[in-house]
């Protein structure tokens, strides 16, 4: 089972950092959403092109920052991907900020995806301050807050399958669908990490 999970977490990054060049990027804007998206999207498709590419890459570097065998057998090679992983989220989350405004779902859904990138800036500050101190055991526990959030770009989606499956994924249900994901694809992230993972490690120098 140890073995099975990070396998799963890897796969799962590789395959949304894929899919997200290639809806987001190199297909049309809006060619992948719902057609209550479709003019949000082709009209911001600059800003959320922007924040879903760097979003991707933050996914991507920032999976080996909460790899153990990585940083101790590639330490140069972690430290080029932290600093990737620290612009990238930067980017992302301050455009997101920007795309939180016009997101779909009504009032709390934007802002929900507004604290999320707001949340999402203040933690990649902490993990940056920690590690310029060199305190490790901060900077590791701030840097798993950050990519729980980070990883929310996967729990989106996952929240947004399981939930709209029960409407047989029609088209005419997906607003409804779509505004609980605001707090739903980011808050239960931080909740598991806080209880079943940083609650064990915190008080323990690594």
């Amino acid at each position: 089972m140890k073995k099975i999970i990070p396998l799963l977490i890897i796969t799962t990054v590789i395959a949304m950092t894929l899919y997200t060049f290639y809806s987001y990027i190199y297909l049309s804007p809006g060619t992948t959403v719902s057609p209550q998206q479709k003019t949000e999207y082709v009209k911001h498709h600059i800003s959320i092109a922007v924040h879903a590419g760097f979003g991707a890459v933050a996914l991507l570097s920032g999976m080996f920052q909460v790899m153990k065998r990585f940083r101790e057998k590639f330490p140069a090679a972690n430290i080029t991907l932290r600093r990737i992983y620290y612009f990238s989220v930067c980017i992302s989350a301050v455009t997101g900020l920007y795309v939180a405004t016009y997101a779909q779902g009504g009032l709390v859904n934007k802002i929900g995806f507004f604290l999320l990138d707001l949340i999402w800036i203040l933690s990649i500050i902490q993990a940056a301050v920690a590690d310029k101190k060199d305190d490790m055991p901060a900077f590791r526990i701030w840097i798993v807050r950050n990519y729980a959030l980070t990883f929310a770009s996967v729990t989106l989606r996952l929240w947004l399958v399981l939930i709209w499956n029960r409407y047989s994924f029609e088209y005419s249900h997906f607003s409804e669908v779509y505004q609980t994901l605001g707090f739903l694809c980011w808050v239960p992230n931080l909740i598991f990490i806080e209880w079943f993972y940083l609650s064990k490690i915190k008080y323990q120098p690594r």
